[in-house]
């Protein structure tokens, strides 16, 4: 099942063929705590989220959630908040 918000897109659960094609597993790595950060996006930022849980929410549109094993598409001129409840580990590709 996806989940697509206008400027973000949460799907859920992508097949290890699409992870493979994406390269994924080659993609720098972040970990992030648990809180609340804005971010603002000037290109398209792709993450896989490997461990952990959230909520991405941009003014004026429904909150999407995401947990380990989502990927998550953030398109680019998007400024949201990033809810990080349980402590994040991601892979990240920009561009």
């Amino acid at each position: 099942m996806n989940r697509h918000f206008a400027q973000v897109l949460v799907e859920q659960a992508p097949s290890p063929m699409k992870l493979e094609v994406l390269n994924v597993e080659y993609w720098p790595v972040i970990k992030e705590p648990a809180g609340i950060s804005e971010r603002h996006y000037a290109e398209t930022e792709t993450s896989f989220i490997v461990a952990g849980a959230g909520e991405i929410a941009v003014e004026g549109q429904a909150t999407v959630k995401f947990t380990a094993g989502d990927l998550v598409t953030v398109l680019p001129e998007t400024q949201c908040l990033w809810h990080v409840t349980a402590a994040i580990e991601r892979h990240y590709c920009k561009g």
